[in-house]
């Protein structure tokens, strides 16, 4: 797959009634072709509008029609006000285009994010989508909110809202969460996911996180993070343990993930025992011409053969090149383990991305 991105600037418009010249539209363009022939061309076009406290992202999909041209497939048009110094408003309109080229609006979404002076965020979220007849109908919503409760540790609260037989909003998932930061080396973090049962109401816990992460010197930090899930009888138990080091030097940057999980051996352990599952290994330089490359292997176990020592079942080597000024081409290859061991090239792709 070849992925040709362009970024153009569009002409300056003519001036309005009372003189002034209106904002320059950005203009990107995003071409996929696939050489196999197995899928058809795609181009996504996103056009960027910024004004004053007004933003407005119209990003159109595009594929060709039987004569050649490019037709859209999809609209999605975002606009975000500010209002004041605390208030964002949103509204995220999403159309397809019907037969003859039809333009309808399939749904919308609409959220408003406050700052209030006693350090507390909120964001609401509400999600219509349109019927048959083209009515919206009131869908989903999300509501969050963040605040300091302490120095160094912020609460977060969220909930997601479905609707219900009476066709209005009700309550069925929330998030609790606290981050902490013990020291400017420590931050230590807690969530909580729960779902409200249908039967008698009550929210219930379907799963924990707490983790903790610490700098060691100036460029490397290890991040530990337990997860505990209910077991067959609703009990909250250790499940997975996720452990990730990150070290950079001189431009360089390396992060190796270590998954533990109970069912790693193959079976669902009793104890709380957890034994290494999988290990990513993400290796990336810096190049003589201003670009990169990226290494990434994952490391995991034979679910035939849970015992023997681990291999590596895939690798993603990303390069990145400057072409130009302000471009850039970046290669992407995957390969995986054949049934004899061997690596073979799945994937390729390029992107190449000229910002003029």
């Amino acid at each position: 797959m070849w992925i040709v991105v362009s970024a153009v600037s569009a002409s300056a418009q003519q001036r309005g009634a009372a003189g002034g010249t209106p904002p320059t539209p950005a203009t990107t363009v995003t071409e996929y072709t696939y050489p196999g022939g197995d899928f058809l061309p795609l181009r996504r076009v996103e056009r960027r509008t910024a004004s004053g406290g007004r933003k407005v992202i119209i990003e159109t999909a595009e594929a060709p029609s039987v004569e050649g041209r490019w037709e859209p497939l999809e609209e999605v048009v975002a606009e975000s006000t500010r209002v004041g110094n605390a208030t964002t408003r949103t509204q995220r309109d999403v159309f397809y285009f019907a037969a003859q080229g039809q333009r309808k609006l399939a749904g919308t979404t609409q959220s408003e994010q406050e700052t209030r002076p006693n350090a507390v965020t909120t964001n609401v979220e509400r999600t219509w989508v349109a019927d048959l007849d083209g009515h919206l109908i009131l869908s989903t919503g999300y509501s969050e909110q963040r605040r300091l409760v302490a120095p160094g540790l912020e609460q977060t609260d969220a909930t997601v809202l479905l609707q219900g037989p009476e066709r209005s909003l009700r309550e069925v998932e929330r998030t609790e969460s606290t981050e902490h930061r013990v020291s400017p080396a420590v931050v230590r973090y807690d969530s909580t996911h729960l779902v409200r049962d249908l039967l008698n109401g009550r929210w219930v816990p379907v799963e924990t996180r707490s983790g903790q992460t610490r700098g060691i010197g100036p460029a490397e930090r290890v991040e530990e993070e337990t997860i505990q899930r209910p077991n067959l009888n609703g009990t909250l138990v250790l499940s997975d343990k996720v452990v990730t080091r990150t070290s950079e030097s001189n431009g360089d940057s390396r992060v190796v993930i270590e998954t533990y999980s109970q069912n790693a051996e193959g079976f669902v352990r009793s104890d709380s025992h957890l034994a290494l599952r999988q290990r990513v290994s993400r290796a990336t330089t810096a190049t003589a011409d201003g670009g990169q490359s990226t290494v990434e292997d994952i490391e995991e176990r034979n679910p035939m053969a849970p015992n023997d020592p681990m291999h590596v079942t895939r690798r993603t080597v990303v390069t990145v090149r400057s072409i130009g000024r302000g471009g850039r081409v970046t290669e992407r290859q995957m390969f995986e383990r054949d049934q004899n061991g061997r690596m073979f090239l799945v994937t390729k792709d390029t992107e190449v991305t000229d910002e003029k």
